[in-house]
């Protein structure tokens, strides 16, 4: 089985970080993405989103696709979490499993410098991708705030959900 993990705050989650789950499935033939969304991301501020509302909208996302999963582990931690220590959960969880991990190609220049860098590679296999331009998170919190469409750039159900919670109407 191959299993890659997605790690990011998904606030919003939204079309970039579904093509690029898809197109790495689909390139490297993976069975599953797991979706592994931070509670307190170490290299970013505390999202001002909760962590239910970034998760029902991932829920929402990855509606329909059997081969996307989210898993709340680092979420349920409490605390800041490194990537090192979610990988070495997902290890003794599915230790036969072939392990990747799915980094923006802008993050792997700054690997050397995350926590345990060097015992990563025994960890996983890193999958490189480009990060989608027109797509990001906080553009899309600015959009929002400012009362201007979203529309094509998220799954219509997350949208409808940011608009029903008011969610992104305060600055950041």
């Amino acid at each position: 089985m191959k299993i890659a993990l997605l790690g990011g705050t998904f606030n919003p989650v939204h079309y970039g970080h579904l093509l690029i789950a898809e197109a790495a499935r689909e390139i490297y033939r993976l069975d599953q993405v797991v979706f592994v969304p931070a509670g307190l991301p170490p290299h970013k501020k505390r999202p001002l989103t909760s962590a239910k509302h970034r998760l029902a909208m991932l829920r929402l996302a990855i509606r329909g696709n059997a081969a996307f999963k989210i898993n709340d582990w680092e979420i349920r931690r409490k605390r800041v979490v490194y990537t090192y220590e979610t990988l070495e959960y997902f290890r003794r969880q599915v230790p036969r499993t072939s392990l990747y991990f799915i980094v923006g190609s802008d993050s792997l220049k700054n690997l050397p410098r995350w926590r345990e860098a060097k015992r990563l590679p025994s960890l996983c296999r890193f999958i490189t991708m480009k990060r989608i331009l027109p797509y990001a998170s906080h553009n899309l919190r600015r959009r929002v705030r400012q009362a201007l469409s979203i529309r094509y750039q998220v799954p219509e159900a997350v949208e409808r959900y940011i608009r029903k919670h008011r969610l992104y109407k305060k600055p950041e």
